[in-house]
């Protein structure tokens, strides 16, 4: 039986002490989003469509302004530098109300909405038939509309399939009476693109401690190499499209 001391001996020169140091886990905490458009921060003007709200803003919500906000934020949108694909998607919801089906987020109608059914936590999967270039994620987000129903807390899983998803991003929504245009420019520095086949959003609670989720409208967009003549302020800050959308964008 070897001594002890050879053993440490042999140890040390198959593996140094002095060079051994602790390993230090390169796995960060997912990024997390603080949404509360009353806030005005140079850092998140871009994220909120319809601007910021002031105060007296919100003593004046009635439901035909925030009817108003919803189609003014989709204008934006749309006038921006984007297609939007969100009908290419496949779209399947955890579960819905009888009467409020998945479809009621994706149509222009500020009346209409997914509602969950069932216990929290709840779950959207949007899944592509092919890898896709998102620039732009947008949801509408309205807590006086929405009052209980409306996520305080949103997850975002991003993945190739269900079985590879990882979490990408936190967003605590705060206060929100808007369209809210998620970007990427932390996945991908030189394109800002999030490219991937498979979204997960995840509903684990609500403002109140509400049980069932309503979501009033999802839209998600690929670059265009085909700017409009006219374009908003707020869509003027989206990055440049490159030529290598030219030949094939939803590739």
């Amino acid at each position: 039986m070897m001594d002890p001391s050879d053993m440490n001996k042999m140890l040390d020169q198959l593996a140094p002490r002095e060079q051994i140091r602790p390993v230090v886990s390169r796995h960060s905490k997912p990024p997390v989003l603080v949404l509360d458009d009353r806030v005005v921060d140079a850092a998140t003007r871009d994220v909120y469509v319809n601007g910021f709200q002031e105060e007296a803003q919100y003593q004046n919500l009635t439901p035909e302004n925030l009817q108003h906000m919803f189609h003014q934020g989709l204008q934006l949108l749309d006038s921006a530098r984007m297609i939007n694909a969100t009908h290419l998607a496949l779209w399947k919801p955890s579960s819905f109300k009888l009467g409020n089906p998945v479809e009621f987020a994706l149509d222009d109608n500020y009346d209409t909405f997914w509602q969950s059914d069932g216990g929290q936590p709840h779950q959207l999967d949007i899944m592509f038939s092919k890898r896709m270039d998102i620039c732009v994620m947008a949801l509408f987000f309205s807590m006086i509309s929405d009052e209980s129903y409306a996520p305080s807390l949103v997850k975002m899983y991003v993945g190739h399939s269900p079985s590879d998803v990882t979490l990408y991003k936190m967003l605590e929504v705060r206060n929100v009476n808007g369209w809210v245009a998620l970007r990427f420019p932390d996945n991908r520095d030189d394109d800002q693109l999030l490219k991937c086949q498979f979204i997960r959003l995840l509903f684990p609670v609500n403002h109140e401690n509400g049980k069932d989720t309503h979501l009033r409208g999802i839209r998600l967009y690929v670059p265009s190499n085909e700017p409009h003549q006219e374009i908003h302020k707020w869509a003027q800050t989206l990055p440049e499209t490159s030529n290598r959308f030219q030949d094939a964008i939803l590739r």
